[in-house]
């Protein structure tokens, strides 16, 4: 029964403390002046936080905007050292493919000259 009383002793000592503050702000002029600057606090504030969302959105996207163009750059380069990869392959696979033919030639020409050298041979013989 003793905590019933306390808190409903703290309950009302809150309710009057709400009530003079109440009463104060709103009854005196003293206290409807300090009301005054605090609306307007409030709204000075607020608007101090929209201008600076504003501020941080357009900052926000600036650095998505050069992101973006940053990754198109990056992916223009990889594009572009593929192609380069892929022509210096192919180029390099055209050498070695005119270096086997070349090679082939050449083994074909030996193997002619050794079969005349052995026709030659066969006839002199």
């Amino acid at each position: 029964m003793e905590k019933n009383r306390n808190g409903l002793v703290a309950f009302a000592l809150l309710g009057l403390a709400v009530g003079t503050a109440a009463y104060y702000l709103l009854g005196t002029e003293d206290g409807k002046k300090q009301l005054d600057r605090a609306n307007d606090g409030i709204k000075s504030l607020t608007k101090s936080i929209k201008d600076l969302s504003k501020k941080e959105a357009k900052r926000a996207s600036k650095f998505a905007k050069s992101a973006k163009e940053d990754l198109e750059n990056l992916k223009d380069r990889a594009k572009n050292a593929g192609r380069d990869a892929l022509d210096k392959a192919a180029s390099k696979a055209n050498e070695w493919a005119g270096r086997a033919s070349d090679t082939a030639h050449g083994m074909a020409d030996k193997a002619n000259d050794v079969a005349d050298k052995a026709k030659s041979e066969i006839k002199n013989a």
